[in-house]
């Protein structure tokens, strides 16, 4: 199984990772990056023509170079007719690109990069907020904080070359989150900005918030200026559902009283839900590649995720 790669930056190392473990069949990885020397000279290649020259063909591509070659590279693996393309969000103008242009057959399928849809935390959310089995949804909340913009060498890292890095990475996916959640359709009223940090005089925290046509509220935060934290929060009718990425908290019903016929705060549950991170997206992925069948592509809401992005 030839396995290549565009970029080899930690997200791709983190993929590569989980495939050496994931993967148990016979493997070759093959990598297309400008500086080759940090990887080695045998499998590493300044382009995709002459990665064939070698390899001949390859079963998957991970496209995992910086956002703005992503159709570049996303159009080189079809035009090789790779069959099974993964590329990193947030994929800038591929959804558009797919509207536009039809495919080839030898492309069987192709999926955007937005882990989180893969959470087993966050289907269940979706699925409460579907079933409509705790009562309506009243407001959303998501706060993603990092705390890195305080590290000695940020300033100096690819983070900071323009101030709406914080968006395009780390705010991308609390967009795409809430996209999944409430449904592109139902997003109507919203409004952004990115914050300039008082202690540090860089643009480090994004903000993101607005209302559904049904008047669900929604508020979004990504930051690389706070303390590490990252939760999710959704309040019901009759639940108020929470999330640390390791564990669910539930506190319901709604209609708890005291000895004087007061409200009073509902009991609480816990249930053991651990964040995997990329490796349920990459196992889908991946599962699709064994088969070897033909499958719908999953783009995961990155064409409107960009479009929300790009009205900062």
């Amino acid at each position: 199984m030839n396995i290549l790669f565009y970029g080899y930056g930690n997200h791709a190392k983190r993929i590569k990772k989980y495939l050496d473990e994931y993967l148990t069949i016979p493997k070759s990885y093959c990598f297309i990056k400008k500086s080759i020397e940090n990887i080695n000279k045998v499998d590493s290649f300044n382009d995709i023509s002459e990665a064939i020259k070698k390899f001949k063909e390859f079963s998957c591509v991970f496209i995992a170079s910086p956002n703005e070659y992503h159709l570049e590279h996303f159009k080189d693996c079809i035009n090789f007719k790779i069959p099974y393309i993964y590329v990193e969000k947030p994929a800038i103008g591929i959804e558009e690109f797919l509207q536009k242009n039809s495919l080839n057959k030898s492309i069987k399928f192709l999926q955007i990069g937005y882990h989180y849809n893969y959470s087993p935390a966050i289907k269940k959310l979706k699925n409460i907020i579907e079933a409509n089995s705790f009562g309506s949804l009243i407001r959303l909340d998501i706060f993603f904080g990092k705390g890195i913009a305080f590290k000695d060498n940020f300033l100096e890292g690819w983070r900071a070359q323009k101030h709406s890095q914080i968006s395009e990475t780390l705010g991308s996916h609390l967009l795409n989150i809430a996209i999944y959640l409430l449904g592109r359709e139902n997003i109507t009223y919203n409004q952004s900005i990115i914050k300039k940090s008082v202690e540090n005089s860089f643009h480090d925290t994004y903000h993101f918030s607005g209302f559904t046509k049904d008047s669900i509220m929604f508020s979004l935060t990504a930051s690389w200026g706070s303390p590490l934290n990252q939760s999710i929060k959704a309040y019901f009718s009759n639940l108020i559902w929470s999330y640390d990425m390791k564990n669910i908290s539930k506190k319901y019903p709604r209609d708890c009283f005291d000895e004087y016929g007061l409200f009073k705060v509902p009991p609480e549950t816990f249930e053991n839900c651990e964040d995997p991170g990329i490796n349920t997206s990459i196992s889908s992925f991946i599962d699709k590649v064994l088969s070897g069948k033909d499958y719908i592509f999953e783009l995961n809401n990155s064409g409107f995720t960009y479009e929300l992005l790009s009205r900062n």
